[in-house]
């Protein structure tokens, strides 16, 4: 393994930084060979790019072995030290993004029985109750109160209730519009009533991947002090196939007052983010970001290659795909066009179906009925059904939940907060105009 090409940058066909990436790769092959070797303590080196050289670092050394005794566990953590004088600030930035991806990783890898709603909830509050975040969890009672019967009808199979997770970090000016996060906290899908097989539940404990990006999210800009304000929503549940669960062809109204036909309990992302995005408007967001694990075509699509993202703002789509660029971790992007509309709403029987009436263009489809719950064009929706889970194939990642896009998240946050010069002049001519 090499650092490739000596001129290696943004490659448009790509659409990544090639530099950055053999870095990464260079280091975290470098580095799993010498943790393979019982390594106390490893020099890295910073190529150029401190801040790729200590992400692959922290990346590529980290084990899912949180659950194996202090003296029982097979792989041992070396230390990770700088070498060579280079620039502390990105070294430490590419230590928190990295570290930040591996709490994600940590939260998606356990168990659905150690990983309640409740439980997910007190990992949360245990993890970030040092930091300057506020923390809010809302019980099945407000639920009820605010009338947000599209996501409790997805819970209601469950003996584990349901909650509302709010995340609130304050970094700058509050007159400042916040950018929202919302992250699908579905601890385990069995599919409900339309219950999955064995082997499509074999990753299901990984619904929540959303959810656990968003909270690595604020425990990194926490870290960092990146002065914007953040709001996060997490709505948590599971979904099971108890006595009171939803039955197919229910129909809920939602807290936006539209009726929405339950045409097929296993597909919960949509009904439990709609009620929360709903929500979300309340506080007047600058921009929303919702990242959920909903569909497999975009797996079968794209595998590990990128996540895909469905967007009708241009500006939005830009931040998002400059941050997916320097972050390695890529995004697509798909389309909102209105001949998706036709799968969800034409019905004689309800507003809205959160399942489309032929198999085609299932993900266009469902982001097509979360944008109906969405009433400015600030929104962006991130499906990381087909990232979700690492092969091993990556140099840099085990094989295992993967936490992806937490670092592509971070710096996007991270060019809001400041703002690179090119992006300030657009900025100032968009205002004038």
């Amino acid at each position: 393994v090499g650092l490739g090409d000596n001129n290696a940058g943004y490659c448009k066909r790509e659409a990544r930084d090639e530099g950055k990436e053999n870095i990464r790769k260079a280091v975290g092959a470098a580095c799993r060979v010498l943790q393979a070797n019982k390594m106390d303590r490893i020099y890295v080196d910073s190529f150029g790019d401190p801040e790729s050289a200590a992400e692959a670092a922290a990346l590529a050394l980290w084990a899912n072995q949180q659950l194996r005794g202090s003296s029982k566990r097979p792989i041992k953590v070396p230390d990770i030290v700088m070498y060579g004088d280079c620039d502390w600030k990105k070294w430490r930035i590419g230590l928190e993004k990295a570290e930040a991806q591996n709490f994600a990783r940590a939260l998606t890898e356990a168990p659905s029985n150690l990983m309640t709603p409740r439980k997910f909830a007190y990992s949360v509050v245990q993890s970030l109750c040092k930091t300057s975040v506020n923390v809010t969890l809302r019980g099945e009672n407000w639920l009820k109160e605010h009338n947000m019967n599209a996501f409790l009808c997805n819970t209601k199979g469950s003996p584990q209730p349901p909650f509302l997770l709010e995340i609130d970090y304050s970094g700058c000016d509050p007159a400042i519009p916040p950018i929202i996060l919302i992250g699908k906290g579905m601890t385990f899908n069995s599919g409900g009533l339309c219950i999955k097989t064995c082997e499509e539940m074999k990753y299901m404990r990984g619904d929540m991947a959303g959810a656990a990006v968003v909270v690595a999210t604020f425990k990194a800009v926490a870290n960092l002090g990146l002065p914007i304000n953040l709001r996060g929503l997490i709505p948590l549940g599971e979904n099971m196939p108890g006595g009171t669960a939803s039955r197919p062809r229910d129909i809920i109204k939602s807290t936006s007052g539209k009726t929405v036909l339950v045409a097929k309990q296993d597909f919960d992302g949509n009904l439990l983010l709609s009620d929360t995005l709903c929500y979300a408007q309340q506080f007047r967001p600058k921009y929303i970001v919702s990242l959920t694990t909903m569909s497999k075509e975009i797996q079968t699509s794209f595998d590990l290659a990128a996540s895909g993202i469905f967007t009708s703002n241009e500006k939005l789509w830009q931040l998002l795909k400059t941050a997916a660029v320097h972050s390695g971790d890529r995004l697509w992007k798909l389309p909102l066009w209105e001949v998706f509309e036709r799968e969800i709403k034409d019905l004689t029987s309800a507003d809205l179906s959160n399942h489309t009436k032929f198999s085609r263009g299932k993900p266009c489809s469902n982001s097509k009925f979360l944008n109906q719950f969405i009433c400015k064009p600030n929104w962006a929706h991130i499906d990381i059904m087909g990232t979700m889970h690492e092969d091993g194939k990556t140099l840099y990642l085990r094989k295992g939940m993967s936490g992806r896009p937490t670092r592509t998240i971070i710096e996007f946050l991270g060019q809001i907060a400041y703002p690179p010069l090119d992006l300030i002049k657009q900025q100032k001519y968009d205002e004038s105009d």
